[in-house]
This record gives C-alpha cells, sequence and structure tokens, in this order.
C-alpha cells in the first residue's frame, strides 16, 4: 500500500519514477529537467508503511524516489 505522501503526491499529478542516490539521482534529475519535466524526490523512508524500505533502514541512506510531472504549458 503507498504512504499518504505518496498518495498525496500522485492526486496532484506526479507519477512515481524510480529510487537512486548518489551521482544517478542527479543525472536523473537534470535529465528529467531536460525532458521537459519537473522533479521532486523524497526520501524512501517517508513513502514506506508496510516495512517495504527495510533495505534503506540506515540512517545515513539517502536514497530517494523520484516523482516527475510535465510543467505548465509543455505538452
Amino acid at each position: 500500500m503507498a504512504s499518504d505522501l505518496a498518495d498525496k503526491l500522485k492526486s496532484e499529478g506526479w507519477v512515481q519514477q524510480f529510487t537512486a542516490s548518489g551521482p544517478r539521482l542527479q543525472e536523473a534529475i537534470e535529465n528529467y529537467e531536460m525532458l521537459g519535466f519537473e522533479v521532486k524526490t523524497v526520501p524512501v523512508r517517508e513513502l514506506d508503511q508496510n516495512g517495504c524500505t527495510v533495505c534503506f533502514e540506515d540512517e545515513n541512506d539517502a536514497t530517494m524516489m523520484i516523482f516527475t510531472r510535465k510543467k505548465s504549458g509543455h505538452e
């Protein structure tokens, strides 16, 4: 089950893409922005409701879920 935060983002038009961290996170953000998307990142730990983020329990883990949506005025 998705978290309340994920549901809220989806209701605002955000589309969940994938998880990333480090250089790959920044690369993905830049690529989506070049393609005309707004990008929002959320720490994976904030999206968990059913223990699904057990792999990301390390407090130093900066793995983010990437959400995108088309920028206003882009079709």
